[in-house]
């Protein structure tokens, strides 16, 4: 699985939830590159309603720089933490669950990350709790 599956899981649940606004700002924080990848992947992946809605996003973005390798992962944990904020905790596990192990170390050690969502990802990496103590 990649942080492309989990973006598709994530615009499929905010879809759902009629939250429509929070999945274009979703899409105004990931890279172009990886909408971009993310259209490569098949329609029955993707759905009508979400390769409309990344094709539309790319069609009017500006052109900028990506400033951060870890964007996408970022945009996803901003989601995140306010679906636990919303007590969304199966949409959180379904986004989860489409990371791969690196991909859930990674967002686990981000700095805005809540807790409890970091703590999640230990359910998704073969219960090895991801840690940013140092081991001696």
């Amino acid at each position: 699985m990649s942080s492309l599956h989990a973006l598709a899981e994530m615009l499929r649940q905010l879809y759902t939830a009629r939250q429509a606004k929070a999945a274009d700002i979703l899409l105004e924080r990931v890279p172009r590159s990886a909408l971009e990848q993310l259209l490569g992947e098949s329609s029955a992946f993707l759905g009508a309603r979400v390769r409309y809605a990344v094709e539309d996003s790319l069609r009017h973005r500006k052109p900028s720089a990506d400033d951060s390798e870890h964007a996408t992962l970022r945009a996803l944990a901003a989601v995140l933490n306010a679906w636990l904020h919303d007590g969304r905790r199966l949409a959180i596990r379904a986004v989860l669950r489409e990371l791969s192990v690196g991909e859930l170390t990674e967002l686990a050690h981000l700095p805005d990350i809540h807790d409890e969502v970091a703590s999640m990802t230990s359910d998704f990496t073969g219960g090895i709790a991801p840690s940013t103590d140092a081991q001696p």
